[in-house]
């Protein structure tokens, strides 16, 4: 009797441990996405404020303390068509979900 219980229980572990995996993955994997979108809005409320038009890139992690976003495209005190594109970093504290954006720079320093 107890060699067919062994492999029961065996087996029926073995499926716990894998569905659990599955959704401890899929937690996390919702956790830095709602982290993600965190950083971008609250960056995009900062980067609104100087840019035209711009592209945003989020780090996807950030540090243990700190997001991180880069905008690159036209600021708004910029004229003409052929005005270059300007960066801008902005940092998402993440404890009090504020971000804060330092001083607009040249993007060909990025290359």
């Amino acid at each position: 009797m107890k060699i067919h219980t062994l492999p029961s229980l065996f087996f029926f572990t073995l499926i716990m441990g894998v569905f659990s995996s599955f959704s401890v993955h899929a937690s996390s994997s919702d956790a830095w996405e709602e982290f993600e979108q965190a950083v971008r809005t609250q960056c995009s409320i900062q980067f609104d404020r100087s840019f035209s038009r711009y592209h945003i890139y989020i780090d996807p992690y950030g540090t243990e303390s700190y997001g991180m976003a880069i905008a690159r495209g036209k600021l708004k005190s910029s004229t003409g068509l052929r005005a270059p594109d300007s960066s801008m970093v902005c940092i998402y504290n993440k404890r009090s979900k504020q971000a804060e954006v330092g001083q607009s720079f040249n993007s060909n320093r990025l290359d």
